[in-house]
């Protein structure tokens, strides 16, 4: 065996680099990107605004994906467009850094989102060509989740407790995760070799070639369209909670690093167990129980006297959050038609970050409605409104295909 098929073989040492340069990239964005709802509300206290923030991070990076998709599917050069957005993502966040004006914020984090998107698909989809074993693509894909989440946390403790930060400050906080990320984006640069251990195509098909595939993948479509329905009305309360954690329940960066804290440490413990529940569960019935779970954040904020109970909320819903945050991905590697994983998972995001696009802002025009006839109570009736929803779209999975991973 030659030296570079014993280094592409060598599953063992490729997850621990890849373990370590997500860990670092989410230390990076959770310094940061939590807040950015909170430091546009700072800047301006527009529904609307928050609303376009919304629809601009949803459909614009889905979009990309949908074209570039197919691309990555057939080229394969996973590694290499991972440095490459890595980095320009990390400079994006130091640009950030230096932007007052709220429409320009919205902009610039726009195409930092679209960047990530693109990022994003290329690496779920690596890990499903390359992860061939599908019980050790589950693992890897979990130990990843689990070790992002924990530096997810250090980055919670360190804003809530030791850095406390003002809304000036998070300028500062916005160029230390620029520097981290890049940072972390440079071990890319030690798994370049990975890209030359898969079979790539030297064809390109057209974007209309893949659609057609994906259309006619049945199992696929009815899971994309209660997805997609579900996130329509979701979405629809996105514009509220940062408004109403600033202007509501009167947060500080603080407590919303505290609140943060507490939901991803819930996600944390339940994503350990989920690793081994998941080889012998139905994706489905894990998909149904975790869409449930999301009725509890509006309406804790519809009727909470008091941010302790919004506190508990995020506990609560760590488990249904741990249980989306893997199970959703396996459930489309599974009914993809092979060689398209990043096609399939492209044209879920382009579906679901439409209709996200489409159900935040319309709940920012709501908001300012509501809260323009009640004051800031208003709040509360979107959030209500939000919960209702989230109910009756949870209905459509239970007509979905029950699937589970193939041994």
């Amino acid at each position: 065996m030659s030296t570079n098929d014993e280094r592409c073989s060598d599953n063992n040492k490729i997850s621990r680099e890849i373990m370590l340069r997500q860990s670092l990239a989410s230390l990076a964005d959770n310094f940061s990107a939590p807040y950015m709802g909170y430091y546009l509300a700072a800047l301006s206290g527009s529904g609307v605004l928050q609303g376009i923030l919304q629809f601009s991070v949803n459909s614009m990076p889905t979009t990309a994906q949908v074209f570039l998709g197919p691309v990555i599917d057939r080229v394969g050069r996973y590694i290499l467009f991972l440095l490459t957005t890595s980095v320009a993502a990390s400079i994006l966040w130091i640009i950030i850094s230096l932007i007052i004006d709220p429409v320009a914020l919205v902009g610039v984090y726009t195409l930092r989102a679209v960047v990530v998107g693109l990022a994003g698909l290329a690496f779920t989809s690596f890990i499903g060509v390359f992860f061939v074993d599908a019980n050790l693509r589950s693992r890897v894909l979990s130990l990843v989740t689990l070790l992002s989440q924990a530096t997810a946390l250090l980055a919670f403790l360190i804003v809530a407790f030791i850095i406390n930060p003002s809304i000036d400050q998070l300028r500062i906080i916005f160029i230390f995760s620029g520097v981290i990320s890049l940072a972390g984006s440079l071990i890319w640069i030690r798994l370049l070799y990975i890209d030359n251990c898969m079979e790539r195509s030297q064809v390109i098909p057209s974007v209309w070639r893949v659609f057609k595939e994906i259309i006619r993948n049945k199992t696929f479509i009815k899971f994309d369209l209660a997805f997609s329905g579900y996130i329509f009305v979701m979405s629809f309360a996105w514009p509220y909670f940062p408004v109403a954690q600033r202007n509501l329940y009167k947060m500080s960066v603080a407590e919303l690093a505290i609140l943060n804290i507490l939901g991803t440490l819930s996600t944390m413990i339940f994503q350990y167990i989920l690793m081994k529940i998941i080889p012998r569960a139905s994706l489905k019935k894990l998909i149904i129980i975790s869409r449930l779970g999301f009725l509890i954040p509006p309406f804790a904020y519809a009727f909470s006297p008091n941010i302790e109970m919004i506190y508990l909320s995020n506990i609560l819903v760590g488990p249904f959050s741990a249980i989306g945050n893997v199970v959703i991905t396996l459930y489309v590697y599974e009914v993809s038609v092979k060689n398209l994983q990043a096609s399939h998972l492209a044209f879920l995001n382009f579906s679901q970050g439409i209709a996200a696009a489409i159900g935040s802002i319309l709940g920012g025009v709501l908001m300012d409605r509501f809260v323009a006839s009640y004051g800031v109570d208003g709040l509360r009736i979107g959030f209500i409104i939000s919960t209702i929803l989230r109910g009756v779209m949870t209905i459509p999975f239970i007509k979905t295909e029950d699937i589970r991973i193939r041994r």
